[in-house]
């Protein structure tokens, strides 16, 4: 195989998964094999440790079996060494869900070929003709193949290359180069090609294609230094162009129900209620002063931009939704993580009935409850509220959770242990992240002990039920270093109840913005108060769960339930 002059070949590792990597061939040789210091290692039991090789004799590429028990194959058929053409599929052994594909890099260029030439027996005029349908055929021919060819792969940087690649291919230009972005401020280089020279600074004229993009229209330069329009433009007489051709990056076809979710992008309409969005520009240029782009040029590139459009924006989607459920199995993983922080045994006693139920509503959240033992019998509980949402505020409960029970270890009191908190989180976290925290000690006479650091006031339903709220203690945990905390105390009667919880509760909307209320919330407690504190909590997210009707909630819900038995 001879290489094509700006070629770079390559291989295309495609793993069982379908995703496609590439593989670049300037670090000569590469050995393949099941052993961890091979440059490529293909995890399965009939590839050898030390399988193949990939190496250069020339300007022939070939592979090479080394041995290998189960054979190396190329096209099916089982070699020894083979000189390498482009697309030939290389597999060991029975790894059938791994397949090398060689890309010399010029595939493009030889889908177009060579101008045809004047037959002997030809009239010039005849000939003449002849050559540009033969183009034209060629044109069109190049542009199916190269579109099943960019459809081919769904990785964005293996389908960037390949556009990159048929441009040269199709324009015969000396540069070219992808920007993409949401306006012509942002636009950045994705992708490029330099032939005509060995630098890789990334190099033009960003007139034409601010232009091109604020005008949605293509620009053919036949001759940039006679062209009014872009003559003096530094970049132009800088790089010394002669002529460009530059096209928007258009993908069309749009209903109206998907305008509003592709706003990030320039859209407009394009009759009929269907929108398009500028994913950017192809810009491709030539120096030579005497192979100017012509409107056929013009007119093969913008034929192929919708072909680069659609499988650009494939390959986004596919990696999108690759990445959606990476995210989603991270957070299945972290529910799981941030399952086993929160307790979900309760302590059982004699004399109190304790349950908690922790929602968040992000798969993860920033809601924390607590259960803990103090030195003379008695029970200790806490709910805590991280601002925010999501993984943010579950990695700063955690934090939240290990300064807790590291600062109320032993005989701490409640009001220092907030007071270590405190600084602790705000040591080590932005002024934005803070939490609000209640905190409280039932002795088994009914004394409670309790410090609310600015979270909701915690309900306390007494034996004649009747409701009173516990507040006092300080601002929420983070906000600020060196705060002094202060412990209320208050009284829980026999068959009392104290309800603890996080404002995804009392806050819960319904289908028309509703919220749910203290006053219901309250009057839920209090219908069912005399029962366990299982069947309180299930009752009152029973009551939360009927006005709702549907609503999914937009905050973590926290409850927490403590009764006093005896």
């Amino acid at each position: 195989m001879n290489e094509d002059a700006g070629a770079q070949p390559y291989l295309m590792l495609r793993d069982p998964d379908g995703q496609m990597t590439r593989v670049s061939l300037d670090d000569l040789p590469i050995t393949i094999g099941r052993r961890s210091t091979n440059e490529i290692q293909v995890l399965d039991p009939t590839v050898s440790r030390d399988h193949a090789r990939i190496d250069r004799d020339g300007n022939e590429y070939f592979v090479e079996d080394l041995a290998s028990t189960h054979g190396t194959f190329v096209n099916h058929e089982r070699i020894g060494r083979h000189d390498l053409s482009a697309n030939d599929r290389i597999r060991l052994g029975g790894a059938m869900g791994h397949v090398l594909t060689f890309r010399s890099g010029g595939e493009f260029t030889m889908l177009i070929g060579t101008t045809g030439k004047q037959t002997a027996t030809e009239p010039l005029a005849t000939a003449e003709g002849n050559k540009v349908a033969r183009q034209d055929a060629r044109s069109l021919t190049a542009l199916l193949e190269i579109s099943k060819a960019l459809n081919s792969s769904l990785r964005i940087t293996d389908v960037l290359e390949k556009v990159m690649d048929a441009v040269i291919a199709l324009t015969d230009g000396e540069r070219c180069m992808m920007l993409l972005g949401k306006n012509a401020d942002e636009l950045e280089v994705a992708a490029h090609r330099n032939l005509a020279a060995k630098s890789d600074k990334v190099q033009y004229s960003q007139s034409v294609v601010r232009n091109v993009f604020e005008s949605d229209e293509s620009t053919i330069l036949t001759d940039v230094a006679e062209d009014e329009r872009f003559s003096a433009q530094q970049s132009i007489v800088g790089l010394n162009l002669r002529t460009v051709m530059c096209v928007p990056l258009r993908l069309s076809h749009f209903s109206d129900d998907a305008e509003e979710q592709l706003g990030e992008y320039q859209t407009g309409a394009s009759g009929g209620g269907d929108t398009s969005r500028i994913l950017g520009v192809l810009y491709v240029d030539r120096r030579s002063p005497t192979r100017h782009f012509g409107d056929q040029d013009l007119a093969v590139l913008e034929s192929f931009t919708s072909h680069a459009a659609i499988a650009i924006d494939n390959a986004r989607l596919y990696e999108e939704a690759l990445e959606k459920r990476r995210l989603e199995e991270d957070l299945r993983v972290a529910n799981r993580i941030q399952r086993s922080l929160l307790l979900s045994d309760f302590p059982e006693s004699s004399w109190y009935d304790v349950h908690a139920v922790n929602i968040p509503s992000r798969g993860v959240g920033g809601d924390y409850y607590e259960f803990f033992e103090i030195e003379d019998g008695g029970l200790g509980f806490a709910v805590g509220d991280v601002s925010g949402k999501g993984i943010p505020a579950a990695m700063l409960m955690a934090t939240l959770q290990a300064a807790f029970l590291a600062a109320i270890r032993g005989d701490t009191n409640l009001a220092d242990a907030c007071s270590h908190v405190n600084d602790f989180i705000v040591e080590r976290t932005t002024p934005e992240r803070y939490a609000t925290f209640f905190v409280g000690r039932l002795k088994s006479d009914g004394t409670l002990n309790y410090v609310n650091a600015g979270h909701n006031p915690a309900m306390l339903i007494d034996g004649d039920n009747k409701a009173e709220e516990l507040i006092g203690g300080g601002m929420p945990l983070g906000l600020f270093p060196a705060r002094e905390y202060e412990i209320q105390e208050t009284h829980l009667p026999s068959g009392g109840v104290i309800v603890a919880f996080s404002d995804g509760v009392s806050e819960a909307n319904d289908p028309d913005e509703n919220e749910y209320g203290m006053e219901r919330f309250e009057q839920a407690v209090r219908a069912h108060h005399d029962r366990s504190a299982e069947r309180i909590s299930k009752a009152v997210f029973d009551d939360v769960e009927l006005f709702a009707d549907g609503t999914p909630p937009f905050d973590d819900l926290t409850l927490m339930i403590v009764k006093r038995t005896e």
